[in-house]
């Protein structure tokens, strides 16, 4: 008499079909994950942007023939930006995005009033911290001026915290 094992004996035929099945599964996860990332735009408008863009360009060299340092600053309250001299004495307009590539609703934008101030100086309670694409535009006396930089802004906390060190 013969006996015969139960069991399931697995061959190459079911090798080939669990690694496709393993694959399918896979790639099925990682089309649900980039389905449920957001595609933000950085500008709805950026076709009409893109044609006006010359006279960005034109507005940072303006810049440029001033100065080449940043004009972007922060201290643990507040950001400024320092005008140039001979840039912001009669300043007709100006304006500052600060822009977030991770989240557009955190985007912000400010209007800069003409003041005879060398500084304009925003309040670091209503930013995130994060990296923050600034956008500074003004003109003054006819003549536009241009300057854009990444900054990272720092939240500080107020609060003196006190280390005890154990003997």
């Amino acid at each position: 008499m013969t006996t015969r094992q139960s069991g399931i004996s697995l061959n190459w035929g079911h090798g080939i079909l669990a690694v496709i099945l393993s694959f399918l599964v896979c790639m099925c996860i990682m089309i649900y994950i980039a389905m449920q990332q957001t595609n933000e735009m950085v500008d709805d408008h950026y076709y009409q942007k893109e044609l006006a863009y010359q006279g960005v360009i034109d507005a940072g060299k303006n810049l440029k023939l001033l100065t080449s340092l940043s004009i972007v600053g922060q201290t643990s309250e507040k950001v400024m930006i320092q005008f140039p001299i001979g840039s912001f004495e009669n300043m007709e307009s100006g304006t500052l995005d600060m822009q977030r590539s991770d989240a557009s609703r955190k985007d912000l934008h400010f209007e800069i009033s003409p003041t005879g101030s060398p500084a304009f100086e925003i309040s670091k309670s209503g930013l995130d911290r994060g990296f923050y694409r600034m956008k500074v535009a003004w003109i003054n006396q006819q003549v536009p001026y241009y300057f854009e930089e990444n900054v990272f802004i720092e939240k500080y906390i107020n609060q003196l915290t006190t280390l005890e060190f154990k003997k």
